[in-house]
């Protein structure tokens, strides 16, 4: 099954390459929120109130897929709820990963993703 997402608004304190980490927030985000994250709308096709996500599935961005080596356990109801999720693209999880985010395969001489309003994100649930 596969979620499609539209990035609708970036925050101005949003991307910062150095920490390899992304907020995402659905429209209803505070002013607050809407600084630090990345915003997105989900397709009417592909509602979020079925969205499921696992270790192993893949998100695509700016045409390159990741891998998730971990998805913490408040994923799946925030990203329904809120449409929230903090991307950590890393080549490794930590010992204590957070319970709302999900870890990303990138190598750490990889730059980010390049994010740019009307561009899609795309989750794939195997």
């Amino acid at each position: 099954m596969k979620w499609n997402s539209t990035i609708t608004a970036i925050g101005s304190e949003a991307l910062d390459p150095a920490d390899n980490i992304v907020i995402l927030f659905d429209n209803k985000a505070t002013d607050k929120l809407r600084d630090v994250a990345v915003l997105q709308e989900f397709d009417q096709a592909t509602p979020v109130e079925k969205f499921v996500f696992k270790k192993e599935d893949s998100i695509t961005i700016d045409g390159t897929t990741y891998l998730a080596l971990y998805v913490g356990p408040m994923v799946q109801m925030n990203m329904q709820a809120i449409g929230h999720a903090t991307l950590v693209f890393t080549d490794e999880v930590p010992k204590k990963p957070m319970t709302n985010a999900i870890y990303l395969e990138k190598d750490s001489k990889e730059k980010l993703p390049e994010f740019k309003v009307g561009d899609w994100i795309t989750y794939e649930h195997r």
